[in-house]
């Protein structure tokens, strides 16, 4: 079960990770009064790369937009709590069953970090879009408030993430804004299909600039909104020795205080976990649930410094239904050649 929610963590930090450098290349096109000879050069120095479409004529009109290409690299850690509901288990895959009346969680929380790597282009002035790959590696902790206590963390684990997405984003003086789009598929062992989640997001912010005019810091604050696949399903690794034995203490003395009718009931559910907890052979239990964040919005604060056109440093703190920090380097290049519909009349 807790393999599934970590692939649910994964994805989040997978996305923000994938947000937060998208931003630090808008921070760039910026049509502030306070460097007018800066402007006036921009407007007659050619334009010689293929990206954005009509970057030129942009150019042309004293927007300083970013070099058209970017490959950043991403650090992620994040903690994050979800809720179960409509829970089955077995130790057969074709004999599950239901244990919402039985169990109750305390709290199920993952321990996730990331590393991403990722490339984007502008397709347009305002339009960016971008591919994303990365590992992830989780460890997560489950406490069992009902009917018995129980608290035990799983085995660390890692696996593959990807996505695409695209981003909206300009500025007006000091003032930019952003909006992104994204799919990301995260796949961990012991899972039976990748997890699809959804993402949109909204980030605004201030652009302080420094004498140096490719030089300049962003202040920003943001929310986003995320979504996941409801259903879920898998299987949960062994845990360690001695969570297995302090699980069936508390096994044992929660059954033993059962009347004989609800031992009757509940003896299969008992005996099968008693197998599993005394049993030092890998077995396998499986699940299958819905499962939800506490709140699929959050909100972020963080920073863009762009060093100069072709370095930013970005750092991103999200709070609210799940705790995160991330921090990327992003680099950013062009290809050579004429500019696509550069000759277009508007």
């Amino acid at each position: 079960m807790t393999n599934n929610i970590k692939k649910i963590i994964a994805s989040a930090i997978f996305i923000i990770a994938s947000f937060t450098m998208t931003y630090g290349q808008i921070t760039n096109l910026s049509i502030s009064d306070r460097l007018e000879s800066y402007r006036d050069s921009l407007k007659r120095t050619p334009y010689e790369w293929h990206l954005p479409i009509m970057g030129e004529k942009i150019r042309k009109m004293g927007f300083d937009i970013p070099y058209p290409n970017g490959i950043s690299f991403t650090y992620a850690a994040s903690k994050q709590d979800i809720l179960l509901s409509d829970a089955y288990v077995g130790f057969s895959e074709d004999e599950l069953l239901p244990i919402d009346g039985i169990a109750r969680f305390k709290k199920i929380s993952s321990d996730v970090s990331a590393y991403t790597l990722r490339y984007d282009f502008w397709l347009l002035p305002f339009l960016n879009l971008y591919g994303i790959v990365g590992n992830i590696s989780s460890q997560t902790n489950v406490q069992l408030g009902l009917p018995f206590e129980m608290e035990f963390n799983t085995k660390k684990n890692s696996g593959l993430a990807y996505g695409w997405g695209a981003v909206l984003g300009g500025a007006v003086g000091p003032m930019i804004v952003s909006a992104d789009f994204g799919m990301v598929w995260t796949k961990l062992s012991n899972l039976d299909q990748p997890n699809k989640s959804i993402f949109f997001a909204g980030r605004t912010g201030y652009l302080i600039k420094f004498r140096n005019p490719v030089r300049n810091l962003a202040i920003l604050v943001g929310a986003q909104y995320l979504g996941i696949n409801k259903a879920g399903s898998g299987k949960l690794g062994l845990i360690s020795t001695s969570d297995k034995e302090k699980a069936l203490e508390g096994l044992n003395g929660w059954y033993d205080n059962l009347t004989d009718r609800e031992q009757e009931v509940l003896e299969p559910i008992y005996s099968g976990v008693a197998n599993w907890l005394s049993d030092d052979k890998p077995v396998d239990l499986h699940y299958q649930f819905n499962k939800e964040f506490i709140s699929p919005w959050s909100m972020n604060v963080g920073f863009n410094f762009q060093f100069n056109k072709r370095y930013t440093l970005t750092s991103i703190y999200n709070f609210g239904s799940r705790s995160q920090i991330v921090v990327g380097l992003g680099y950013r290049f062009g290809f050579k050649g004429k500019n696509y519909l550069s000759g277009l009349q508007l």
